[in-house]
């Protein structure tokens, strides 16, 4: 029996590799930023602690 983390990463890895076909096909663009997207949507600081440790 898997664990939810081992669950979850499956899940992670799948929706991965579908977004890696639907660019090969070209479904779907990934393009660079704007001038103006960027000033308005700046990179998240780094989190501080370990996410999901107790």
């Amino acid at each position: 029996m898997k664990t939810t983390r081992e669950r979850a990463e499956e899940k992670r890895l799948a929706k991965l590799e579908l977004v890696r076909e639907q660019v090969e096909n070209g479904s779907l663009v990934i393009r660079k930023m704007t001038d103006d997207e960027r000033r308005r949507y700046p990179p998240r600081p780094a989190r501080s602690k370990p996410f999901g440790k107790r």
